[in-house]
């Protein structure tokens, strides 16, 4: 039996989830979140453009510290203006070409998160 995937989801770990939420929606453009309604929030999510992202109330610092994605993007130079600014990109991962066609920084949530913001190049 064939049957259609229509998404994927990644469900990302977090230190605090209300604390992601505002991060992901304030620097990076989410729209309104959910959340369980507890106090601490233990999951909640928001979306973007189609993609959505859950995230889960993880304690332990290692666990998002080892957890990264990536985000691909029209305009990464655009992103990486306002990132920057905003003092959230990654001290080594500064905006570069990379041999494999993409354009690409690194930006780090509250929770130590990585995401790789690209874009890639048309050749």
């Amino acid at each position: 039996m064939k049957v259609m995937v229509s998404a994927i989801i990644p469900v990302v770990p977090s230190r605090d989830v209300a604390e992601s939420l505002r991060f992901y929606q304030a620097y990076l453009g989410f729209g309104e979140p959910f959340s369980d309604g507890e106090n601490p929030v233990e999951y909640g999510g928001l979306s973007r453009d189609g993609l959505r992202l859950h995230f889960y109330h993880e304690p332990s610092s290692q666990i998002g510290q080892n957890y990264a994605f990536r985000l691909q993007v029209d305009e990464a130079d655009l992103w990486y203006v306002g990132c920057e600014a905003a003092g959230i990109v990654h001290p080594n991962g500064k905006l570069e070409d990379k041999p494999w066609g993409t354009r690409e920084f690194t930006v780090l949530d509250p929770s130590g998160v990585a995401i790789r913001i690209y874009q890639e190049l048309r050749g």
